[in-house]
């Protein structure tokens, strides 16, 4: 029993089957809170800075904001959305190729968000799913950084992933902001079906990987990168070599999202009307209800977090955490600690 409980918690892919599961034609995130989330992005880009920014700017004293730099430092190839002010026009007469500018003291770097969307996403027990706050926490991160540039931000991606990633282009700005809002919106809550257990189990760790290879070589150096994800089955050697060589090249952020049953399941009668679904193991079950193996399964699950938050941060990355019934204006001034 003790290790039909460890793989419960090595995949981290269950799915609680309970009267609230998510209807798949519930959108991801309701045009209204959208709106909301923008708004007290917005409202809080007034209130007072708690760090200085990590970069020297130009002038005697450290600035709140970011913008462009003035020295130039090297040239890349144009990305989509790069400001075509920013082009290398000597370059792209000698080459053919469009070519961008790369300025020293550059404070408005490219942003690139992964949303991750994989079945066990669409798990909640509480306010929402966990797919849902991972696209508000995705919303509110991206526009405490177009704010914060005042306009000036650099250009923004996304990538979608379900079963493969997908990537889009949102541009630059407070543009590419209200597009991101729209994408999420159209996006729908798409809870495990039975098909994702009959099918071979996902390879997370080789997709991880060969999407990381893929925008390190197209990330602008300085770049940053938000990661919004529970994380299942990134804790493999793969994964971490990947986050490395992204972390090479970009400011990597990632917002874990975190159900309460994945660190203390319930007790009584709640427990023994559940049904655990292993999507990688491709399993289900049910666990007794004793105290004993409640205590065990929240210890277990702790140390698993706090090994894996503590390699991530020991490597540079940012990592914060957020239950699915976390409020928005507690995500929002996290965020702001670290943005």
């Amino acid at each position: 029993m003790m290790a039909w409980v460890d793989d419960v918690l090595r995949t981290v892919r269950r799915t609680l089957r309970a009267p609230a599961a998510p209807d798949a034609a519930r959108p991801l995130l309701p045009a209204d809170d959208a709106a909301a989330l923008i708004a007290q992005a917005r409202g809080a880009r007034t209130m007072p800075v708690s760090r200085p920014v990590g970069q020297r700017a130009s002038g005697d004293s450290l600035s709140a904001w970011m913008g462009r730099g003035l020295d130039y430092a090297e040239s890349r190839v144009y990305q989509p959305g790069d400001d075509l002010r920013d082009l290398h026009w000597r370059l792209l007469a000698r080459t053919g190729k469009p070519y961008i500018k790369v300025h020293q003291e550059e404070h408005a770097p490219a942003t690139h968000v992964l949303l991750d969307l994989h079945p066990g996403m669409a798990f909640g027990t509480r306010l929402r799913t966990k797919a849902e706050q991972a696209a508000r926490m995705a919303l509110l991160a991206c526009a405490t950084l177009a704010l914060a540039a005042e306009g000036a931000s650099g250009a923004m991606g996304l990538t979608l992933w379900r079963h493969v990633p997908r990537a889009l282009d949102l541009g630059r700005g407070l543009p590419a902001m209200q597009r991101l809002a729209r994408v999420l919106e159209q996006e729908r809550v798409v809870p495990a079906a039975k098909s994702d257990l009959d099918a071979a189990p996902p390879d997370v760790a080789a997709a991880f990987e060969t999407w990381a290879q893929r925008l390190v070589r197209t990330l602008p150096n300085g770049s940053r990168l938000v990661l919004v994800s529970d994380a299942a089955g990134w804790d493999v050697p793969g994964v971490d070599s990947a986050l490395w060589a992204l972390r090479s090249r970009a400011e990597v952020l990632v917002l874990l999202v975190r159900d309460p049953v994945e660190y203390a399941l319930p007790s009584g009668d709640a427990l023994a009307a559940a049904t655990f679904v292993d999507l990688l193991q491709r399993q289900t079950g049910t666990l007794p209800g004793d105290d004993a193996l409640r205590t065990t399964f929240t210890r277990l699950a702790l140390q698993r977090r706090d090994a894996l938050l503590a390699r991530w941060r020991a490597h540079g990355l940012i990592c914060l955490e957020a239950g699915v019934e976390q409020a928005d204006s507690d995500v929002l001034r996290v965020l702001r600690q670290v943005v």
